[in-house]
């Protein structure tokens, strides 16, 4: 009876972004009402100014709104229906679909944000306790599962009254949620798109970035202004991964041992450690192979994990001919009018990119018929130059081989000459 009506609030926040389908589905495992899992509203201008007062430290823009999304769900949703629990984990391992990577680790400032967040709410009274409200940073390892398992029995086994093997079915049901929710849901939408785009021979932008730079107020609004101007926005986690689409665009390189797998990136960056650095890496491999992608770069002010690999994307993406776009250094300030200048000078390139495209394209198909054609006369030519026949050559010029006129009699004497070979 107590899960029925226990009510979780969660920051819609930086690995969130992500991860939540494995916690969303852990919950709901255990009984907890789809209603009563309660997100933060996304980010704003008025959220951040309202919640970020609290702040003592300057971390990078995604890490600051921390605050303001917890402030949200003290204020905002607890408000309307009270709250019994701020679940804000710390995670310090990712989920990761690529191999042959050093670690799948989280940014270190990221990973202790809801520590900080915590004690904004605490040090001049605890704000948290004044509202009945209990606040989880718990730290879980996502990548390692038999770890996840205990870390989450540790926390819910008093508050939710589990038994170990009931937790262990839970988390078992969180990593499906996520399984279900990346492979199905999310690229399997995607892979429609793509398989539009490339029957249309149309252009879609992939955003190579972190998983909160999903977030509107973290973008702003970037990708919607591409998306004002016709070109689908793929997210770099959307990008579909069934064998049959991988294998067309590396396949070349790992059979010819350039790289050890379609999902590496060990041929590109050695320091796989960070695990959206990777992702990041991987995705703009998979842009450089696909005709119909650009890439577009989003990168936080501050982001550590981000400047060392600048000139790893770039290059990655740019040697192969693809166009390039980056908007860096993003923080709270949003200069609008300075964006929408720059994405319509980049959809005015990118509409003759598309013109270039289809016309480079309708060359290729008529070279191609062409040497087909060619490739067939040659081999015709090549049949009748082994043929001495003059009836065959005749054949050639009339279309239809002669009639051939064979007596009953040497039709017979064929017959009973050759041996009869039975079948038992």
């Amino acid at each position: 009876k107590r899960r029925a009506t226990l009510r979780i609030g969660m920051p819609r926040v930086l690995n969130m972004y992500s991860q939540t389908p494995i916690f969303t589905g852990y919950f709901a495992a255990l009984g907890i009402q789809a209603q009563n899992i309660v997100f933060s509203d996304y980010t704003s201008e008025e959220m951040y100014k309202e919640g970020a007062k609290r702040g003592a430290i300057d971390p990078c823009f995604p890490s600051k709104l921390g605050i303001p999304h917890v402030h949200n769900l003290l204020y905002r949703a607890h408000a309307k229906k009270p709250l019994d629990i701020i679940f804000f984990p710390m995670i310090d391992c990712l989920t990761s679909p690529l191999s042959h990577v050093q670690a799948t680790r989280t940014c270190p400032t990221v990973a202790t944000t809801p520590a900080a967040v915590k004690a904004a709410f605490v040090k001049e009274g605890d704000m948290f306790q004044e509202r009945g409200i209990r606040f989880l940073d718990t730290f879980v390892n996502l990548s390692k599962p038999d770890l996840f398992e205990r870390q989450m029995y540790e926390e819910f086994k008093d508050i939710l009254g589990l038994s170990p093997e009931e937790n262990q079915r839970a988390v078992e049901a969180g990593y499906r949620a996520l399984e279900y929710f990346d492979n199905v849901t999310m690229r399997g939408a995607a892979r429609q798109v793509l398989e539009q785009l490339e029957r249309e021979d149309r252009i879609g932008v992939v955003l190579l970035g972190r998983p909160y730079h999903n977030d509107p107020g973290v973008n702003h609004e970037i990708l919607e202004e591409f998306q004002k101007l016709g070109y689908p926005v793929f997210a770099q986690d959307s990008l579909p991964i069934d064998d049959d689409i991988i294998w067309r665009l590396f396949g070349p390189e790992v059979l010819a041992g350039e790289c050890s797998g379609p999902m590496a990136i060990n041929d590109v960056w050695k320091n796989s450690y960070s695990e959206n650095t990777s992702r990041k890496v991987w995705a703009a491999k998979y842009v450089a192979r696909h005709p119909n992608l650009v890439a577009l770069e989003l990168s936080s002010f501050k982001c550590g994990h981000d400047a060392p690999i600048y000139s790893v994307v770039e290059e990655i993406v740019e040697h192969s001919g693809t166009p390039y776009f980056c908007f860096k250094d993003i923080d709270e300030n949003k200069p609008t009018g300075s964006i929408r200048i720059r994405v319509e000078t980049i959809g005015y390139f990118l509409k003759r990119y598309r013109e270039d495209m289809v016309r480079n394209k309708q060359k290729t198909n008529t070279i191609e018929q062409q040497l087909k054609e060619f490739e067939a006369r040659l081999r015709r030519q090549m049949l009748r130059d082994r043929m001495d026949d003059s009836r065959v050559h005749e054949s050639f010029e009339h279309g239809s081989m002669p009639p051939i006129h064979v007596t009953i009699g040497a039709l017979a004497a064929s017959a009973s000459a050759g041996a009869r070979v039975s079948g038992d």
